[in-house]
């Protein structure tokens, strides 16, 4: 089973900006790839992701979604194929949302390779927001079942001290090849 999981990250300043979008870059992973900017400099893109927001006036709200995909060893064996699957999976967000993705070659649980996908919730083309609720996330987790082929547990985890976890399993739809 394949874990897609969400840490939101809704009251960060500008130290969390600049921390959460720096893991997926920060030095220990095999691929990395940025869309509307750099994947090498994390205060360059913690800059990029506070300005969009502010010019859009949103700087008071959610600053950045934290998403780590993890696969297993039959879906993605190679660190492309993580990317690959990863950049499938965001292809919704990734033209209109600064976005950073980061492959990582660590076992976490059944899997070999997991991303780290960093978005602004601020479209950079209308500042309308992305809001990490059912109506994004569901949508997004049948999406990973559908791309992948697989089983996917959602889990969205809150920043809140109590830090109650939310489990789904969305299971992929049949494709029309098969």
């Amino acid at each position: 089973m394949e874990i897609f999981e969400v840490n939101l990250h809704t009251t960060g300043d500008n130290d969390c900006l600049r921390s959460v979008v720096g893991y997926p870059i920060k030095g220990n992973e095999v691929l990395s790839k940025g869309y509307g900017v750099t994947p090498h400099d994390t205060y360059s893109a913690a800059l990029q992701f506070r300005k969009t927001a502010e010019f859009w006036g949103n700087e008071e709200k959610t600053p950045v979604y934290h998403d780590v995909l993890s696969f297993t060893k039959k879906t993605a064996p190679t660190a492309e194929k993580a990317m690959e699957l990863t950049q499938e999976i965001f292809s919704a967000y990734l033209d209109d949302h600064l976005s950073l993705i980061g492959v990582h070659h660590k076992a976490r649980g059944p899997s070999e390779f997991h991303t780290h996908t960093v978005i602004s919730p601020t479209n950079y083309r209308n500042g309308k927001l992305m809001y990490a609720d059912n109506s994004t996330l569901f949508p997004l987790a049948q999406h990973a079942a559908d791309v992948m082929q697989e089983t996917v547990r959602l889990v969205v985890k809150p920043e809140d001290k109590e830090k109650k976890e939310f489990h789904r399993l969305f299971y992929p739809h049949r494709r029309v090849d098969e």
